[in-house]
């Protein structure tokens, strides 16, 4: 039950912002003095608070119990949640939103340092991966409960949260206090923070700049290929989440079997599903099955993202790398579709169209390129490439040696003739020097006790 304890957090994060999407129509209706980015805040000011309290979260990590950080928070995910139900006033609602932000903030980094506590080795990456899963799985959920409770009444649709008092009973029940001592830095264990971290963070956000293009994106897409029924538009992006859920709950097996091949085939999967999304979209099943390969690509890459932190950060730092990660997911979000379409303004006719081709034709370069360096690698290839440029260079430094050898013995033959004129020279005064003092010797009024 500890497994599912921490996994239900996840569970519960990502449902935050569409678990209301289907009822803002009718929320906008109730409240028509609201402005239309009081409403666009209803869904997206909660992300705003998730990257500063994910770096709270962690400071607080240092000084108290994970399970109270997490109890408290849950308390206020359903305060924040259900409380939006009482709104009488669209700033009320908005304050809620605000509540709910800083929970999930508080939350996300403590449902992956939780796994690091608990687990080690390919448990740890199986457990990542359950994890991935269960943030997609959230996001299914998310469109089905939400759709459903909207059916009610939008004050129905807040009701949705009152999940987050399950995953409260587990995590009260079934979460230890403190985490094993081995696995703690309570055992002795140095907090160390690792500089590669920033590189799996700037890999976390462009991961997400390719993924989250699908949902920011797809209805404008399939609007330009004429395809304006919103049940295959939600569809759509629920297959995307589909995908991810199953590339989280494969992840494990597949690194194991594929071991160095796992990123770059990672990043083949990517590549694939934006092939097939932009280059054969007259057949919108083929479309949905690359949907669905993009999702299992980035299902399968974030826990590896997150696993790797946990490697090379020990101590208190796994919080901070973490809460660097998880910034790298909401910053990689906001930049997806200003980036598309910034690149399709400047180098094509502004079209999603354009965006999607470039992100394809982009993404199957990469996966050549690292494709091509793998099978190097196994051929052979780049381990002789690797030893002729050694030999090379021992050669070089070789001949170098040669050289100087040669200039320290000219040198010391120079210095040998400067040494032999000196001892000369010096003779020939000491010579001329007796032969004047026998000459002063041999003058009558010389005295020689003087």
């Amino acid at each position: 039950m500890l497994k599912y304890a921490i996994l239900s957090v996840s569970l519960i994060t990502v449902m935050a912002g569409a678990m209301i999407a289907p009822a803002i129509a009718s929320i906008a209706a109730a409240f028509p003095n609201a402005s239309d980015f009081q409403i666009n805040l209803l869904t997206s000011l909660h992300a705003g608070l998730v990257v500063p309290f994910s770096f709270i979260s962690g400071f607080l990590a240092k000084h108290y119990s994970k399970k109270s950080i997490l109890i408290v928070s849950l308390v206020m995910y359903l305060v924040g949640g259900i409380g939006g139900s009482l709104s009488d006033s669209m700033m009320f609602m908005l304050g809620t939103r605000v509540l709910l932000g800083i929970s999930i903030g508080l939350m996300i980094p403590l449902s992956i340092t939780l796994i690091s506590d608990y687990y080690e080795g390919e448990e740890r990456t199986r457990t990542l991966g359950l994890q991935s899963a269960a943030t997609n799985l959230g996001g299914i959920i998310a469109i089905v409960v939400s759709g459903v409770l909207a059916l009610q009444g939008w004050r129905f649709s807040f009701m949705a949260y009152g999940l987050a008092a399950f995953v409260l009973l587990l995590v009260v029940f079934f979460l230890p206090r403190k985490a094993p001592p081995q696995h703690t830095s309570e055992a002795g264990e140095k907090s160390s923070f690792d500089a590669r971290v920033f590189l799996l963070a700037v890999y976390m956000i462009l991961t997400f700049v390719v993924f989250f293009g699908i949902p920011s994106n797809m209805s404008l897409y399939l609007s330009e290929l004429h395809i304006t029924n919103t049940v295959v538009n939600g569809l759509v992006i629920a297959v995307c989440s589909v995908g991810g859920f199953l590339g989280g709950m494969s992840v494990a097996f597949f690194r194991r079997v594929l071991k160095s091949l796992f990123v770059p085939l990672q990043v083949v999967y990517m590549a694939i599903g934006f092939g097939m999304i932009a280059f054969l979209n007259e057949y919108i099943v083929l479309l949905g099955i690359g949907v669905l390969v993009l999702g299992f690509g980035y299902g399968s890459t974030v826990p590896i993202i997150f696993d790797s932190a946990t490697k090379i950060t020990t101590g208190a730092a796994r919080a901070m790398a973490t809460a660097i990660l998880v910034s790298s997911i909401y910053l990689g979000q906001f930049i997806s579709p200003v980036l598309l379409g910034l690149v399709s303004r400047l180098f094509g006719d502004g079209s999603v169209y354009f965006s999607y081709t470039a992100m394809a034709i982009a993404l199957i370069f990469v996966a050549v390129l690292l494709l091509a360096e793998r099978a190097m690698h196994f051929s052979g290839l780049k381990k002789w490439l690797s030893r002729s440029g050694s030999s090379h260079a021992l050669s070089e430094i070789s001949k170098m040696n040669v050289t100087l050898k040669d200039r320290v013995d000219l040198l010391s033959q120079q210095l040998d003739e400067v040494s032999r004129k000196h001892e000369a020279d010096n003779r020939a005064q000491l010579k001329m020097l007796e032969q004047l003092h026998r000459q002063l010797a041999s003058y009558p009024g010389h005295d020689e006790s003087r």
